[in-house]
């Protein structure tokens, strides 16, 4: 689980910003090499002026890992995320949106796939 907050200030304009996040990792070792997996997370911004900024997501999906403990590597993950995000973030990212297409949604789902190796 992770949770930070951070306050920032324009060195030129003097405006602030408020950024929290608060999320956390589930892994279930169903056998020693393959595990599932659920994230969650929530953040937002608060610019001076300016409307809050917020984003929820899940991801859940499948591992295949050299072990079943949390930090055992290398991992191939396949993951499915459904995010949920408010207008005000959707403005934030520019005329395309956060979707990239300019069309206005506030959700969206991806999926792929990840390697994670430490050495």
């Amino acid at each position: 689980a992770i949770a930070m907050w951070t306050q920032n200030r324009d060195g030129l304009t003097r405006l602030k910003t408020n950024s929290s996040t608060v999320g956390g990792r589930l892994s279930y070792a169903i056998t020693p090499q393959i595990k599932l997996l659920a994230e969650i997370g929530y953040s937002q911004i608060k610019p001076d002026g300016a409307p809050t900024q917020k984003l929820a997501k899940l991801t859940l999906g499948p591992a295949l890992s050299t072990g079943p403990g949390l930090f055992d590597r290398p991992e191939l993950r396949l993951y499915v995320t459904n995010a949920k995000w408010n207008a005000a973030a959707n403005a934030a990212a520019g005329p395309a949106g956060l979707t990239g297409a300019g069309d206005g949604k506030t959700n969206g789902t991806s999926f792929g796939a990840q390697v994670e190796v430490w050495f």
